[in-house]
């Protein structure tokens, strides 16, 4: 493979940072390709199919969370009665305004002999769950070493399972055009992870194809999350809206004619106070992005506390409080095609990065968000300030010991006060929510907060695509081996368009299945195999988290012809 030999990672190029908070530098640790991964070597031994990647304690989801679910699961027939196997929910968002999963199990291509080998694999998950329910850890290691390896076909249906791609942008503009491609892969059951897009600044009134013909603005997101999928999940949803709400504020803040937007919402206050406080001269996309994340943010932390107090509804308790127990990693990116700049938005350890083609065709990964974790110095001296004299702030590279990520959404154990906590966690844990605790030595909260870092970049004729991803692909890739990865696809299939090159072959026409394909191919040396995948895709949900995180990943390519 091309990048089989991209081990060293390149340092960001030159970007415009806007800085949300404090200066956010650093990299994380090179992936790993052995079968046990070392974004599961931090799970609890207790819990392996919880979020240990992210979180260190607890099981994630409440079982009267589950009903829509249950009915999903339904839809599918066999297949989807068989969904233990993980991979028949579908997490991606449609192509479409909001990103609402669809519930028709034909949307994901399980037709046919795609059908048969999901199927297959179902019941190969079935028998080796018996064979690893347990086990001690080390014997369960060892037991799905020898696990019987998936065919062929079934590593293609899997791998093709959720995969999409759509085009974005009027042929008949002068603009940049955009193709995304769209693909997940699942290790905890259900996954935690979804993906989302909506076009930005359009007529609410137009219908969806007018507004994805007629945008010049895209919001596209990565939401990877940790202790149930529920703050994830209304992120998809409702992210989007609110940003398109903060960038329409902004400008009427701007319009000096109609002297300023006079109304005083909450999101309207958080505008002007990002303002008062930086002293900077906001661009309008960084500020809109940053006030949606502190925004939305608060609505389902500290607002759905104050909305379940007031209603005190045990009945509503999982709606209201589920999405602030449980947390989500942010990753959202604005392309302008008209400006030709991209504005990226991080709170947490998923990543972006830059596909960069140089002269003399070699390519270049520059990063467009850096992961705020113990890896990062700029975290670490930020949490110092923040919490000075707490020694035990960060305890084994976690947030009071328990959560990876430094900036989330969600995770009320790191944001209430100490007396909610106390008032509800007793309740939320006796509903399912295992991560409804104080964590130790909590004593000036907030201790994690979802307010981003922004990084902006005016594009280039050499910055061919986009890849957004959840940190599963970089537990197993290098930012050069993901780049090197998307540019073979790129160049044999004459950068995403409909033709390809007959000197270059590349198995999947999807860029952003190919890429997981090569990060589940590669060991931890750096060599690529079928027998990895082949062996990695046969180990079923809870006991495959060990080994490898979900992973969920967006590309998107440039089309300036």
């Amino acid at each position: 493979m091309a990048s089989a030999n991209l081990r060293q990672r390149h340092a960001v190029g030159s970007v415009d940072q806007y800085r949300a908070q404090s200066s956010s530098g650093g990299s994380s640790a090179s992936g790993s390709g052995s079968l046990e991964k070392k974004a599961a070597d931090n799970t609890s031994s207790k819990n392996p199919a919880s979020s240990g990647a992210k979180e260190a304690a607890g099981n994630t989801t409440p079982n009267a969370s589950g009903n829509k679910r249950s009915l999903m699961f339904a839809i599918g027939g066999v297949l989807t009665l068989l969904g233990v196997a993980g991979y028949t929910f579908f997490r991606q968002p449609s192509v479409g305004i909001h990103g609402t999963a669809p519930t028709d199990t034909s949307d994901m291509g399980a037709t046919g002999a795609a059908q048969t080998a999901l199927e297959s694999v179902a019941a190969k998950h079935i028998g080796a769950r018996k064979r690893l329910d347990g086990l001690p850890r080390k014997e369960r290691r060892n037991e799905a070493n020898r696990l019987d390896m998936l065919t062929e076909e079934e590593v293609n249906a899997v791998l093709r399972a959720k995969e999409d791609m759509w085009c974005l942008g009027s042929p008949d503009s002068n603009t940049m055009r955009l193709r995304v491609d769209t693909n997940q892969v699942s290790s905890n059951s259900p996954i935690e992870d979804y993906l989302a897009w909506t076009p930005l600044g359009t007529n609410s009134s137009a219908t969806a194809d007018d507004k994805e013909r007629n945008a010049t603005r895209y919001m596209f997101s990565v939401f990877d999350g940790h202790a149930g999928f529920m703050c994830a999940e209304q992120l998809s949803i409702r992210l989007g809206t609110m940003l398109n709400e903060s960038l329409g504020a902004i400008e009427r803040l701007a319009d000096k004619s109609n002297n300023g937007d006079k109304s005083n919402t909450e999101l309207v206050r958080t505008i002007k106070q990002l303002e008062r406080e930086s002293g900077l001269d906001w661009d309008q996309i960084p500020l809109a992005l940053t006030a949606t994340f502190i925004h939305m943010d608060q609505q389902l932390v500290h607002g759905a506390l104050a909305k379940y107090r007031k209603v005190q509804d045990l009945a509503r308790m999982d709606e209201l409080l589920g999405p602030a127990v449980s947390g989500s990693c942010g990753l959202v990116a604005v392309l302008d095609t008209k400006a030709n700049e991209v504005s990226v938005g991080n709170a947490g350890d998923s990543r972006a990065l830059l596909g960069v083609r140089l002269k003399g065709g070699r390519w270049k990964a520059v990063r467009l968000s850096e992961d705020q974790t113990a890896k990062n110095q700029n975290e670490l001296a930020r949490m110092a300030r923040e919490h000075p004299g707490e020694s035990s702030v960060i305890y084994h590279g976690r947030v009071l010991g328990g959560l990876m990520p430094f900036r989330a959404f969600g995770d009320c154990r790191y944001k209430w006060p100490l007396e909610a906590q106390q008032d509800l966690f007793p309740v939320l844990f006796s509903h399912g929510h295992r991560y409804a605790t104080t964590p130790p030595n909590y004593i000036t909260p907030p201790y994690v907060t979802a307010k981003p870092v922004i990084v902006k970049h005016r594009l280039s004729e050499n910055d061919k695509f986009l890849v957004m991803a959840s940190d599963g692909l970089y537990d197993q890739l290098s930012d050069d081996e993901v780049v090197g990865s998307v540019a073979q696809w790129y160049e044999a299939n004459d950068g995403g368009k409909q033709g390809n090159n007959p000197s270059l072959f590349t198995e999947d026409t999807n860029a952003a299945t190919h890429l997981i394909r090569t990060a589940l191919s590669t060991d931890r040396l750096g060599r690529r195999s079928d027998s990895v995948i082949r062996r990695l895709l046969a180990i079923p949900a809870p006991h495959s988290r060990r080994f490898r995180d979900d992973i969920s990943v967006t590309i998107v390519t440039f089309d300036r012809d």
